[in-house]
């Protein structure tokens, strides 16, 4: 098992396709459709790296990166978007984007691109 991954987005099909790329690289895959459900998960599974869609209804990804990071500083994230021109200000001057801790993808996210920042970042000593 090369880690697990948590991948929150309220789009069904984009979800479906993140996991099933990670899954068939060999990732364990819990999902959530939404933020309250991802903290559910977070608080039950050990989880190696967050992969989190921006917009999301009830607790938006943003806001869900906050909270996971004020539970586990060290919990490495990928932020996704469909909206890269309205996000971009708000990470590229958080110290953990400067890290390299966190980083931001555009949808829709190339297989290859998203292997190659899961791999990045991906902390599987950490639990």
């Amino acid at each position: 098992m090369l880690g697990t991954v948590l991948i929150a987005d309220d789009n069904t099909m984009v979800r479906d396709s993140l996991s099933y790329v990670l899954r068939e690289r060999g990732y364990a895959v819990l999902e959530a459709e939404d933020g309250e459900k991802a903290l559910d998960i977070i608080a039950q599974s050990d989880v190696n790296l967050a992969v989190i869609d921006i917009m999301m209804p009830s607790v938006g990804g943003l806001e869900l990166r906050q909270v996971l990071t004020e539970h586990d500083s060290t919990l490495p994230i990928i932020l996704v978007t469909g909206q890269p021109e309205i996000v971009g200000g708000l990470v590229e001057d958080d110290p953990d984007f400067l890290s390299g801790r966190m980083s931001l993808l555009q949808k829709p996210i190339h297989p290859v691109t998203l292997l190659d920042e899961v791999e990045k970042r991906i902390d599987v000593d950490r639990n």
